[in-house]
């Protein structure tokens, strides 16, 4: 975001306006990696180092719960920026839920506030009984031409 565009968001909010972010998406990546959106960065992951992620399989639900350190325990995961990216490598995660995929998938989150206890203000959950949409720009190719 260049100075412009802050100067705008800053006075837009000031003047009470709602600013537009565009849908919220997180794609499980076929490399078992998360990919929030810039939505889902800007609105709930901006200013956070980590996420707590669980896994709900009576409801079939996946949850991240923004942190705002890193901690060394096994279900936090760390947020990897770069080049305006934001990834959590959650491998460990997937195998253990059997949660893989073979192409990536975007699933919208919801947010929802009484998850998390005491010390954070709430979560990202995921519903895998909702349809995710197959997202095959960010899939690698799998095919080969070999001969």
């Amino acid at each position: 975001m260049d100075k412009q565009e802050r100067i705008f968001r800053s006075n837009a909010t000031d003047e009470r306006f709602d600013i537009f972010h565009g849908r919220e998406y997180i794609s499980f990546r076929t490399d078992s990696h998360l990919a929030p959106n810039s939505t889902v960065v800007e609105q709930h992951l901006k200013g956070k180092e980590a996420v707590i992620l669980a896994y709900n399989k009576a409801n079939n639900e996946v949850a991240l719960i923004p942190l705002s350190a890193d901690y060394d325990r096994g279900d936090v995961y760390s947020l990897k920026r770069s080049d305006g990216s934001t990834v959590i490598a959650a491998t460990g995660f997937f195998k253990e839920h059997d949660l893989s995929v073979d192409q990536t998938i975007r699933y919208s989150p919801e947010w929802n506030g009484d998850i998390g206890g005491d010390n954070v203000p709430g979560g990202l959950v995921i519903d895998f009984d909702e349809d995710g949409g197959i997202y095959a720009a960010a899939s690698p190719s799998t095919s080969t031409d070999e001969t």
